[in-house]
């Protein structure tokens, strides 16, 4: 059997029993059809009102009325006795004085005072120490040499409040110095390490004491060269002043209390010199 002769059949009973001649056959299926659709209405009525709820449609704005309730006052006047006629003028209201109100502006209120910190500028120590150092005195050049190696050089300050030191080099006329990488004017005014005057006759290092004197000692050590003629018989001068923070000036090169010189000397040679012969095996 098919579904649709089921679905036939079972309409062919249902009519069946709704157009019976019997009376409480037609009464029992007529209740049960009652019953069927009741159960249904029941069923979707709540879900379809929860629907309908939820409907941002369906939901209208409330208006809401201001009313402004204005308050009419009459002043009441005694009732003239029904002999005497209404007088149509009426009293005049009574003047009220007010004293003037002065506008006053708050006053500002005070501005906080931030503390500013200023660093304060690089100087000399005012009490300038002993530094330990140890320069040769004097270095052997040839006399005709145009340039020269300073050998390395060692200072030392064992108080714990110098912290920065500042290395000049002075030399005399013709001469220029070169630290650092050579050939390239290292020349700097901030950070940790200042150095100014590189490649010229006056050289001036600072940071802290070790490093000053590694930045010295840097790249072979300092190159010394001459602008004209040779180095032998000249010297330089090495300043150490001791500075409360890098600062390359060398205006706080005389603030020192602590140096060394060097003399290039020429070494004992000449042309009348007489070299020893020997024979080849």
């Amino acid at each position: 059997m098919s579904f649709d002769e089921f679905v036939d059949r079972l309409k062919d009973r249902f009519y069946s029993y709704w157009r019976s001649e019997k009376r409480s056959v037609k009464f029992l299926s007529r209740f049960a059809a009652l019953a069927l659709f009741g159960a249904i209405l029941s069923t979707i009525a709540p879900t379809l009102a929860d629907e309908l709820s939820t409907d941002p449609t369906m939901l209208e704005p409330v208006v809401q009325s201001s009313e402004t309730t204005s308050t009419i006052t009459i002043s009441e006047t005694p009732t003239a006795a029904p002999s005497e006629a209404p007088s149509p003028s009426q009293s005049p209201e009574p003047v009220v004085s007010r004293p003037p109100v002065s506008t006053s502006s708050p006053e500002p209120l005070p501005e906080s005072s931030e503390s500013v910190t200023v660093d304060a500028a690089a100087e000399p120590l005012a009490i300038q120490p002993k530094y330990t150092v140890r320069v040769p005195p004097s270095g052997a050049i040839d006399p005709r040499a145009l340039n020269y190696f300073l050998p390395h050089i060692f200072a030392s300050q064992d108080d714990p409040e110098v912290e920065f030191t500042m290395i000049c080099v002075r030399g005399s006329s013709g001469m220029r110095f070169d630290a650092m990488q050579k050939g390239v004017p290292n020349n700097s005014n901030e950070g940790a390490e200042h150095i100014f005057g590189d490649q010229s006759g006056l050289l001036v290092i600072s940071a802290e004491t070790n490093r000053s004197v590694n930045l010295l000692n840097s790249y072979q050590g300092l190159f010394i060269s001459s602008l004209g003629g040779g180095l032998s018989g000249r010297s330089l001068a090495l300043d150490f002043v001791a500075v409360t923070k890098p600062v390359a000036d060398p205006a706080f090169c005389s603030a020192a209390k602590s140096g060394a010189t060097v003399t290039l000397r020429p070494l004992g040679l000449d042309i009348s010199t007489v070299k020893g012969g020997g024979k080849l095996k």
